[in-house]
């Protein structure tokens, strides 16, 4: 019984690792609404009722000082703490109308990468306005916080969180930007086999820490890969997250001629830090850096 329900645990921590990831690109149909058309609520103040869509947007509303602003937000948003105690409207996939409608809020925030367009277009028809965000680069985050310190009377608190941000980037690419470079296969997951294409900020923040994404030349944002190319193009790195289950770098045990298994070059990275685009991502960052490190350290021969 202990035995199932572990494996019933890791299956759960998959599905959600892997939603996490294939929405980013598989923006499927929003859910089908037999609800009226709700009764907007109209705020005089400054302040706004607003719901995210997304856990990093509710994490940017906390990081330019608007959180007050949350009357709800989207499943599994846990960072800050704070954002604990708000009311969940559902995820990307099935959104809880109901209780959006109760809610009332002023505007939704919707996630231009994760959020399908069918969930957007039904809250429209339902007279609710919804600003989309965009963060797919590294150089996005700045023009959200941007975008969200203009929209909700936040511009000073925006350029505070910028400017760290920024100056954090430059001191990862003036520190590690030049090292002997590592080729680094990252894994979103096993079964089937994901990863990153060029374009996703994950490859970028590889790219600052002196790495190679064996897969840059992909367009798309996570494409599907087979085991084989993994092996011709011999990554000297592995890199996952801790949320991709504990068996997630078992398909390699079996390939002793791969770099990264010979030199035990596997590594898990904080999921929290790494799959959300917010300001926060550098500390995700500075875990590839020292990784990528470690890696330059082992000899091969």
């Amino acid at each position: 019984m202990i035995d199932l329900m572990k494996k019933n645990f890791t299956q759960i921590k998959r599905m959600r690792f892997i939603t996490s990831w294939i929405i980013i690109y598989f923006c499927l149909m929003g859910c089908e609404s037999s609800y009226t058309q709700p009764k907007i609520f109209s705020n005089q103040s400054a302040d706004k009722r607003v719901i995210t869509l997304s856990p990093h947007l509710g994490e940017m509303m906390f990081d330019i000082d608007a959180g007050n602003m949350l009357v709800g937000v989207s499943a599994y948003s846990n960072f800050p703490v704070e954002i604990l105690q708000l009311p969940k409207v559902g995820d990307a996939f099935i959104l809880d109308l109901e209780q959006i409608a109760v809610l009332q809020p002023d505007i939704i925030l919707a996630w231009e990468d994760g959020t399908p367009g069918r969930v957007i277009d039904e809250l429209r028809k339902l007279n609710y306005r919804v600003e989309v965000i965009k963060t797919s680069r590294l150089e996005d985050i700045p023009l959200a916080l941007i975008k969200l310190g203009n929209m909700f009377d936040r511009q000073n608190q925006a350029e505070i969180i910028i400017e760290k941000y920024q100056l954090e980037i430059a001191k990862l690419k003036n520190t590690f930007g030049e090292k002997d470079n590592i080729n680094v296969f990252f894994q979103i997951d096993d079964r089937p086999l994901f990863t990153i294409g060029g374009s996703h900020y994950i490859s970028q923040l590889i790219e600052l820490c002196g790495g190679k994404n064996i897969f840059r030349e992909l367009p798309q944002l996570a494409p599907s890969v087979s085991i084989e190319s993994v092996i011709l193009r011999d990554p000297d790195a592995i890199l996952s997250t801790d949320s991709a289950g504990d068996e997630k770098f078992d398909i390699w045990h079996r390939w002793s001629e791969i770099k990264a298994n010979k030199l035990n070059n596997l590594y898990s990275i904080n999921a929290d830090r790494l799959e959300r685009p917010t300001a926060r991502i550098i500390k995700a960052g500075q875990e590839i850096c020292q990784k990528l490190e470690e890696s330059r350290t082992k000899d091969i021969s």
